[in-house]
């Protein structure tokens, strides 16, 4: 594709008309991204992470995300319910989101709660669409979204996230899958608010993002990989031939660049990389997944 594909960055500030309906253009993907540079302050930053330290919820993890040995034997540690790893037992997920739902209800007491923060934006650039976190019909609750702490060193091969799409991360059957509410929405998207960088004063490489669409060629490029953690092993596409597939193709990418504070909506049902970083302290965001139908009056968010 020779046309330029950009993403719509600005600082954080009110949002003009021209761009009420943004994330239907990410939904198609005429946009890569929406990046709010500032979204969420330094100082709000500093204090949750503090909070989060000090309360030892990231377990094996200490201020800088290492042992007092000075390294940590965890490649990557999660705080929340990940609908993509529990969707196979549905008990299990809803007992957990729960309990997530629990813990943030005063999690956030006396700071500037990150998961508004996140929703607001989101609202801001979808018309008049109401955003809430996912629920089932029986009144079941998602988890509203899920902080990730990552260690140097990591990241993600190419992959897509997509409930409806079985070449995807998540676990679970073709049938498992419609029996989520979230299963009704056409397209899937991402939003992730960077709070901790792995090098202190330098912008990284949050994730690179690729304009095509999940085709039938994918299917004899999947590979199983194991991701470290608890977490079971996930459907993966081949780095070595999507690079060449992008290459025989000309697929334009685009890549997502993010110092703390800053957050990002994309288009998680598309091929990205979350590309291997490296520093001395672990990269720390929080993230979500949302789905979107143009004709839908809801957006549901979940993680």
């Amino acid at each position: 594709m020779s046309e330029s594909w950009n993403a719509l960055s600005f600082q954080a500030e009110p949002v003009s008309s021209e761009i009420v309906n943004a994330i239907h253009g990410v939904s198609i993907g005429d946009i890569p991204a929406i990046i709010v540079r500032g979204a969420y302050t330094n100082e709000n930053c500093r204090v949750l992470l503090q909070r989060l330290f000090d309360r030892k919820l990231f377990f094996g993890f200490e201020e800088y995300g290492r042992g007092s040995d000075g390294k940590s034997e965890m490649e990557r540690f999660d705080l929340g319910t990940s609908l993509g790893n529990l969707a196979s037992n549905p008990d299990k997920f809803f007992a957990h989101s729960k309990q997530t739902n629990q813990l943030y209800e005063h999690l956030f007491d006396g700071l500037v709660n990150p998961v508004h923060a996140l929703y607001h934006w989101l609202e801001q650039f979808s018309g008049t669409k109401s955003v809430v976190t996912a629920r089932e019909p029986d009144g079941n609750k998602y988890g509203p979204a899920i902080f990730r702490c990552h260690m140097p060193n990591w990241g993600y091969p190419p992959h897509i996230d997509s409930v409806r799409n079985t070449g995807s991360t998540l676990h679970a059957s073709a049938d498992q899958r419609t029996q989520y509410a979230v299963h009704r929405f056409e397209h899937q998207l991402g939003g992730v608010l960077l709070l901790q960088d792995p090098e202190e004063g330098s912008a990284s490489c949050d994730s690179i993002l690729y304009r095509c669409e999940w085709n039938n060629e994918f299917d004899d490029m999947m590979e199983t990989v194991y991701l470290g953690l608890d977490e079971p092993e996930a459907n993966m596409i081949s780095t070595d031939k999507f690079e060449h597939y992008v290459q025989t193709n000309s697929i334009s990418t685009y890549e997502v660049k993010l110092s703390p504070g800053d957050l990002y909506f994309f288009r998680a049902e598309c091929p990205h990389v979350i590309p291997k970083f490296l520093g001395k302290r672990p990269r720390i965001t929080m993230a979500t997944f949302f789905g979107y139908t143009q004709n839908d009056p809801e957006i549901f968010v979940w993680s």
